[in-house]
């Protein structure tokens, strides 16, 4: 982290469980997905609603339904995975919604 960063996002750091993270986040970058401890993703949440992670790499589950703000979304794929069913499209909606995210910052 920078010198200049509060004393608070100083410490949320210091607890950050996830080595990926730590080596991550100084560059800007962060990664947000249900294999991180909650506590974890709180803190990559707000360091992205602070500025500190200027890319986030995130699983849909975030894109869909998170309140983070993006100026830019980045769709890698259409497909998801549905327990009893398999692998299935999102839907036209779906889409608008995670690209709804970068018309509000």
């Amino acid at each position: 982290m920078c010198i200049r960063d509060s004393k608070e996002t100083q410490q949320a750091y210091g607890k950050l469980k996830s080595q990926d993270l730590k080596r991550l986040i100084p560059m800007g970058f962060g990664i947000h997905n249900a294999g991180l401890l909650r506590k974890d993703r709180n803190v990559v949440e707000k360091f992205f609603k602070d500025g500190l992670i200027r890319i986030l790499c995130c699983t849909a589950t975030l894109a869909w339904g998170v309140n983070l703000p993006a100026h830019a979304v980045v769709i890698k794929g259409t497909e998801i995975y549905e327990p009893g069913v398999g692998p299935k499209q999102i839907s036209t909606l779906d889409i608008q919604q995670i690209f709804g995210r970068a018309g509000r910052p």
